[in-house]
C-alpha cells in the first residue's frame, strides 16, 4: 500500500510498533482528551528511548528519521507529538553536554532508555522570557543550587519523571550565569497546578510547574555560559527542537490534508496543498540528514531556523487551503476538522517567536554566530 503519509506511518510501525498500532486503532477524540492515556502508551511502547544511542540502551534513531516519526505521530495524535518533542529536546540537551556536563549525563540518558523515563522541558517560560534569559532563578548553596520559579505551560507536567530547566544563577560579583538543572518530579518544593484552559492540544498535559527553593545537587547541573548567550550544547539541542516541533505541526496539518484528499473533488486544490506540506517536510528532512552525517548539530542552527520558519508559513497556508477544499459542511459536521485546523496553527507559539527567528536568520546569513534572546 502506498499513499499520502504511508511512508511516515510505516516507519512508526517499524520503530515503535506497539505505539503505531495503538494510535491507528484509537478514537481521535480519546487521544486528544485532557485525561488521554496516550502519553503512557508512548512510555510503554519505548518511545522515551527513541533518540538515545544504542550503546546506552536506546533505539538510536537519527534526526532525519525523527522528522518522519514526529509527522506520523502528529497525524494520529497531535498532543502526543507536541508533548514528546519537549522530551526529545531534553534528551538532545543531555547528550550534547560532554564539554560542560559533570559526567552524569550519560548515566541519565541510559536511565531514560532503560526505565522509559519522560523528561519535561523548562527551557523557556513563555511570554516575557527567553531560552537563554530565563526568569527561573537559582541561588548557590552547599552542594548545589536552590531553584525557584514557574514554567507555564509545561508539557508532560503530570507524566514527567524529570524536569530539565534553564536557570539564572545569581552571582555575587559579575554577570549572572546560565545553568541547566535536572530536577526529579518528586523533589520537595516542586508542584503542578492547572493552567491549560483550551481543549486544543489538551492531551499534552501543558499545565503549570512551580518550583519553590528546590534543591538540585551540583552533579545534576551543567554550566551554559553567561545569561543572554547560547552555548553550543544548547544550540545543538535547539536544532533538534526546531526540526521536530515543525515536523509535529506539519503532521497535524497533514492529518487535515489527508481528510481533504479523500473527500475533495478538486484535484488542483489538493495538489497545491500537498506541495506545501511535502516541500516543507523534505526541507526539514534534508537538514536532519546533514545533522546525522556530521554528528554535530550546533553548526546547523541557521539552516534549522530557516526550514522551521518556512514550515510555519507552509502550515498556515496549507491548513487554510485544506479547509477550503473540505468545505463548510465538513467544518460544521466534524469536530476533528475544526480541531486540526486550530491545532495546526499553534506552531507560531513555540520559540523562537517570528521576529526573533528573523533576527537570528539574518545573523546566520551575515556569518555571525546565532544567539537567542
Amino acid at each position: 500500500m502506498t499513499g499520502f503519509l504511508h511512508e511516515d506511518r510505516a516507519l512508526l510501525d517499524k520503530r515503535l510498533p506497539k505505539l503505531g498500532a495503538t494510535l491507528a486503532d484509537a478514537e481521535f477524540s480519546e487521544l486528544e482528551a485532557t485525561d488521554s492515556p496516550v502519553i503512557e502508551c508512548f512510555r510503554e511502547a519505548g518511545g522515551p528511548a527513541l533518540f538515545v544511542p544504542k550503546e546506552l540502551g536506546g533505539t538510536g534513531v537519527g534526526l532525519a528519521e525523527g522528522v518522519r516519526l514526529q509527522r506520523a505521530v502528529a497525524s494520529r495524535a497531535p498532543s502526543l507529538a507536541v508533548a514528546t518533542t519537549m522530551h526529545h529536546f531534553s534528551v538532545a540537551s543531555l547528550l550534547d553536554l560532554e564539554d560542560t556536563g559533570t559526567g552524569m549525563e550519560w548515566l541519565l540518558a541510559e536511565a531514560v532508555a532503560r526505565q522509559s523515563l519522560l523528561i519535561a522541558s523548562g527551557a523557556s517560560e513563555g511570554a516575557g522570557s527567553g531560552l537563554v534569559s530565563p526568569q527561573m532563578t537559582a541561588q548557590s548553596t552547599d552542594g548545589g543550587l536552590l531553584v525557584s520559579g514557574v514554567k507555564k505551560p509545561c508539557s508532560l507536567s503530570r507524566a514527567m519523571d524529570l524536569l530539565f530547566a534553564t536557570v539564572r544563577v545569581s552571582e555575587r560579583e559579575g554577570e549572572d550565569r546560565l545553568a541547566l538543572a535536572v530536577i526529579p518530579r518528586e523533589s520537595p518544593g516542586l508542584s503542578v497546578r492547572p493552567f491549560w484552559a483550551t481543549p486544543i492540544l489538551a492531551g499534552a498535559q501543558s499545565d503549570e510547574v512551580v518550583l519553590e527553593n528546590v534543591f538540585v545537587p551540583q552533579r545534576a547541573t551543567a554550566g551554559m555560559g553567561r545569561v543572554g548567550t547560547t552555548a553550543d550544547s544548547l544550540r545543538a539541542a535547539l536544532v533538534w527542537f526546531e526540526l521536530l516541533i515543525a515536523a509535529s505541526y506539519l503532521g497535524i496539518c497533514a492529518a487535515l490534508v489527508e481528510r481533504a484528499i479523500h473527500s475533495s473533488k478538486a484535484p488542483g486544490q489538493i495538489a497545491d496543498v500537498v506541495a506545501e506540506i511535502e516541500a516543507a517536510t523534505y526541507a526539514l528532512e534534508a537538514v536532519g540528514l546533514r545533522v546525522d552525517a556530521s554528528g554535530r548539530a550546533a553548526g546547523l542552527i541557521g539552516q534549522a531556523l530557516i526550514v522551521r520558519y518556512a514550515a510555519e508559513r507552509a502550515v498556515l497556508r496549507a491548513s487554510a487551503m485544506a479547509l477550503d477544499a473540505l468545505g463548510g459542511r465538513a467544518f460544521v459536521s466534524s469536530a476533528d476538522v475544526a480541531y486540526l485546523h486550530s491545532a495546526s496553527c499553534c506552531l507560531i507559539f513555540h520559540p523562537p517567536a517570528r521576529h526573533a527567528a528573523a533576527e537570528s536568520i539574518v545573523e546566520f546569513l551575515r556569518g555571525e554566530k546565532v544567539q537567542f534572546a
